[in-house]
């Protein structure tokens, strides 16, 4: 049952990782929620995350003008998770970071039942770098904050927790590589938790709030090594870490990204090379939210310890 009649009808584009743990927060404070999906017969776990009919998921193209906008009929606040790390087949950065973002824009510009579109972009995204990744998402930005008012952009850094893509990647290299190469040791990040992001988004959508931008990091910095041996040491292995020059390392991604779900690209290691990815306190963070955000000593051991060589039952 759904809690009082100032529940929101919310419409989400992209239930993954991040996605899913929005939709919980969401879906915990009464929300109503709509989900578009590509195939929702895959994605029916998520109805889990409320209350009997509380969760709707509808199949959709994304990249059909019309079915989006029938989408977002209904829909009180709009919250935009498309993403992707790399390019392949018709998923492009160009298409789905800036295209479809510019879409989204243009139709909540005539709906006037919808009060927020919260978009989410990345911490680190600027203007003038080579990176294609970071150029659409700049762009996305600077056209959704100069085409509404009811905008909110959300700039998580590497976003931990179970099931990310980040440490546990990391954690499965290191189960059959004794030696890592790692391009960009030097390059600072402010880790932050999924569920915090989860909280944030929530706090959002209860406070209406508009026309902001926040930048959502974690407590600490570290550089790249320094991750990488936090992880090494939860997971009990003792792996060489070898730097690597951008050069080298782009030479290594040229053939690394010829794989169906390559876990490292020539653009990402210009990512790497544009810079820190740090918040730059010319935007709101969680302190402005009332949140304390948690540490990556917190949360990473509750996950990593699988990956130690007796699996959690490693001393």
């Amino acid at each position: 049952m759904l809690k009082d009649f100032n529940s929101k009808t919310v419409g989400i584009f992209g239930a993954g990782f991040v996605g899913e743990n929005v939709i919980k927060k969401l879906a915990k404070s009464g929300h109503r929620i709509k989900i578009a999906s590509r195939n929702p017969y895959l994605k029916q776990n998520l109805k889990l995350l409320g209350e009997m009919g509380q969760i709707e998921l509808i199949k959709i193209n994304i990249f059909n003008e019309s079915q989006v906008s029938s989408f977002l009929n209904e829909v009180d606040v709009c919250i935009n998770l498309v993403g992707i790390l790399y390019e392949k087949g018709e998923y492009k950065f160009e298409k789905l970071h800036f295209k479809f973002p510019e879409l989204i824009t243009k139709i909540v510009k005539e709906k006037k039942k919808i009060k927020q579109f919260i978009h989410f972009s990345s911490l680190g995204v600027k203007d003038g770098t080579d990176s294609k990744y970071l150029q659409t998402k700049f762009r996305a930005e600077k056209y959704i904050k100069n085409s509404l008012q009811n905008y909110v952009i959300i700039k998580p850094s590497v976003v931990f927790g179970p099931d990310d893509k980040f440490f546990n990647t990391f954690a499965k290299l290191a189960r059959i590589f004794p030696v890592l190469p790692i391009v960009g040791c030097e390059v600072k990040f402010q880790p932050c938790y999924v569920g915090d992001i989860g909280d944030a988004i929530n706090y959002i959508v209860e406070t209406e709030t508009l026309a902001k931008t926040y930048e959502l990091a974690g407590p600490k910095r570290y550089k790249l090594y320094e991750l990488i041996k936090l992880m090494l040491k939860e997971i009990r292995r003792k792996n060489v870490i070898i730097p690597l020059p951008f050069g080298i390392g782009k030479f290594q991604a040229f053939f690394m990204q010829l794989a169906p779900k390559p876990i490292l690209t020539i653009d990402q290691i210009k990512i790497l090379e544009s810079g820190d990815n740090i918040i730059t306190g010319e935007n709101n963070t969680f302190s402005d939210l009332s949140i304390l955000p948690r540490s990556v000593e917190s949360i990473v051991p509750t996950y990593l310890k699988y990956h130690r060589p007796a699996g959690q039952f490693t001393k």
